[in-house]
């Protein structure tokens, strides 16, 4: 194989495990609140109410979820869609601002997680390539009021992008407005 391809395959794979590293280390570091920026100006924030279990094991905790309604620009949708899941979910973190207060549609399984503080949040999410072959995952997180469909369900959601603050570090949370359950899609995706 050539020098040029081999260096070329090398920043690629370091490439994709940072993608990782940081999509790991987001989701890690939510908080309790989710302020939500319309027109990047006026901000609502959202509290929890108590939920005591998780997707890998039963634990006393609190889920984060939304007490407010936020309606959805239903003419004005942004879809991630198959082709570029990976590219759209890393973009709307690395530009939050840019998103707050969009409408977003996406579709992924159902994920949960335990933060620092024990505090129970889900995502919607899929596998991606990670540092070992199919172990990586990409998406966003969701808050909702409602009750959540089982943990590992294919979900269509429709909500607003707010965001969490945590540590000084924002990351994406949509603010779900509509959560169905649907026949799965692909869930494994490359970009």
């Amino acid at each position: 194989m050539k020098p040029k391809k081999i260096i070329m395959i090398i920043i690629l794979i370091i490439l994709v495990i940072g993608i990782v590293f940081i999509f790991v280390n987001a989701n890690n570091v939510a908080e309790e609140k989710i302020s939500i920026t319309e027109n990047n100006s006026n901000s609502e924030t959202f509290a929890t109410n108590e939920l005591p279990e998780t997707t890998t094991e039963v634990k006393e905790g609190k889920i984060r979820r939304t007490n407010q309604k936020v309606e959805p620009d239903m003419n004005n949708i942004l879809e991630i869609k198959d082709n570029f899941f990976i590219e759209q979910t890393n973009d709307i973190y690395y530009n939050l601002k840019d998103y707050l207060g969009k409408t977003v549609k996406i579709e992924g399984f159902l994920f949960s997680y335990s933060d620092n503080d024990g505090e129970i949040c889900y995502s919607i999410v899929r596998n991606t390539p990670g540092c070992c072959g199919n172990d990586g995952l990409a998406g966003l997180d969701i808050r909702y009021d409602g009750e959540y469909p089982e943990v590992k369900t294919w979900v269509e959601v429709i909500g607003v992008i707010g965001k969490d603050i945590s540590y000084d570090a924002e990351i994406p949370a949509i603010q779900v407005t509509s959560i169905r359950e649907k026949e799965e899609g692909t869930t494994f995706v490359t970009n």
